[in-house]
């Protein structure tokens, strides 16, 4: 009767698959929970990390569990490979987001006007958590969204402010972005009307209460003068894929027959966006371009 040799098991292959099916549903678990409001982010990440950590354990084994098989024919590669694919399941959106840390300037609040930015009507309500956050008010920190983001400017519009708010009202509506508070609305064009959300008196929109107008704010010299119309419109806007709360401003000055747009777009948590901001910024203004035919000047 030939001789058949029993092959041996690798423990750290069969360790790498239970490790890796925990940690993907670690890292699932805790996105679900923060999608559902369960979990805040700061807490969502610290997860995630551990749950990236764990994964990067779980890649060791896996590669012991080849290499085993490999050398003394142990049994485990199937089990070996199922824990790497769920390591990379999870390490592929960790590892992506901390390559976009260090490569990008670790700020939170950014704006197309890095000169004289328009300020909040009302502020933003931070939440304090484990994440390092350092106020965004020294001129380094507008000098590194400079670096990083030297495309992101304002746009200059040919029309009445009437034209663009109403392509920008249109624009908010699809995106679900909520408003919280305006100001200067006293030049909204007859038929403009802010998407569904909290209007700044606290009241819902759809109780019919129109805000009343407030003072009309005093900009720098070389954007408008008191006398042109400026108006602010400050909306609330949670992403639908990650869950992140994004504060967002936007400020239109209408100078002579051109209205000049800008933005201003903060996260709530931690120091740094990982560039989201940039890129909501970036996209809506590019929709925006797209509304009103595509003129645009800096």
């Amino acid at each position: 009767m030939p001789y058949r040799p029993e092959r041996p098991v690798s423990i750290a292959a069969i360790w790498a698959r239970r490790l890796g099916v925990f940690a993907l549903a670690l890292g699932t678990i805790a996105f679900l929970l923060h999608r559902l409001q369960v979990l805040s982010l700061a807490d969502a990440i610290a997860v995630v990390l551990l749950s990236g950590a764990l994964a990067a354990f779980v890649v060791g084994l896996s590669v012991i569990g080849f290499a085993m098989l490999w050398l003394v024919g142990a049994r485990g590669g199937k089990a070996a490979f199922v824990g790497l694919l769920m390591a990379a399941c999870v390490l592929g959106p960790v590892v992506y987001s901390i390559s976009r840390y260090f490569q990008l300037p670790p700020i939170h609040d950014i704006s197309t006007d890095v000169m004289s930015w328009p300020d909040w009507l009302e502020k933003p309500q931070i939440e304090k958590t484990w994440l390092q956050r350092v106020d965004f008010t020294g001129p380094e920190f507008r000098a590194m969204q400079a670096d990083a983001y030297p495309k992101l400017t304002g746009r200059r519009y040919d029309g009445a402010i009437d034209r663009v708010l109403e392509a920008l009202g249109n624009l908010a509506t699809s995106r679900k972005w909520i408003i919280v508070a305006n100001q200067g609305t006293d030049f909204l064009a007859p038929g403009f009307t802010p998407p569904d959300a909290e209007a700044e008196n606290g009241e819902n929109a759809e109780t019919g209460i129109i805000p009343i107008p407030q003072a009309r704010p005093v900009i720098a010299d070389d954007m408008a003068t008191a006398s042109e119309p400026v108006v602010l419109l400050q909306f609330v806007w949670r992403s639908p894929i990650l869950g992140v709360t994004h504060d967002i401003l936007v400020r239109l000055v209408e100078e002579e027959e051109t209205t000049f747009v800008d933005l201003r777009a903060a996260t709530r948590v931690g120091q740094h966006d990982l560039g989201t901001n940039a890129e909501l910024i970036q996209d809506f203004l590019h929709d925006l371009d797209v509304a009103l035919l595509g003129i645009a000047g800096g």
